[in-house]
């Protein structure tokens, strides 16, 4: 049975639309603007990197993508900025990522430990707090990203 993860995989899905949404909108003068501390397009790397750290088995750990490991957890700041496609293709390989590991997750399985996120967090996860934590990550960097732009006298997009 699936209606739990299937229902958790739908908010996932839709946080991922607004993800991709904000990278079509965002004119070319804001997508390296700051707001809250961070660059508008590296929120949205962050975001989609941070995939790995809720999907990846204990012993794996995320590689670092096309902008660096530091970039992608605010450690430094970007130097240079990738083209929307680039980022667009960055974010589909991650989707990918996230949609085969919910693939492999039925209702019982939400209640599992998720052994990869416990040793990153260092506390005890499951795959239903994985999954429910990932949307909220997601949801977190959307509004972030939509106040850079409204800042900046764009529409939002939500």
């Amino acid at each position: 049975m699936r209606a739990i993860t299937d229902s958790l995989k739908g908010n996932f899905d839709r946080g991922w639309e607004f993800l991709n949404e904000l990278i079509k909108v965002c004119p070319d003068s804001v997508w390296t603007k700051k707001g809250g501390g961070f660059v508008f397009w590296q929120q949205l790397y962050h975001c989609f990197f941070c995939v790995s750290l809720f999907v990846l088995p204990k012993d794996s750990e995320p590689q670092p993508g096309p902008w660096g490991l530091d970039v992608a957890k605010f450690k430094s700041e970007p130097t240079t900025a990738p083209s929307k496609e680039e980022l667009k293709t960055y974010a589909d390989k991650k989707k990918a990522e996230a949609d085969a590991w919910i693939a492999t997750l039925d209702d019982a399985k939400l209640t599992e430990e998720n052994a990869g996120l416990s040793a990153r967090f260092g506390a005890p996860m499951n795959n239903a707090m994985a999954l429910a934590i990932m949307s909220g990550h997601s949801s977190y960097h959307i509004g972030s990203c939509d106040a850079v732009l409204r800042d900046n006298g764009e529409k939002g997009v939500m």
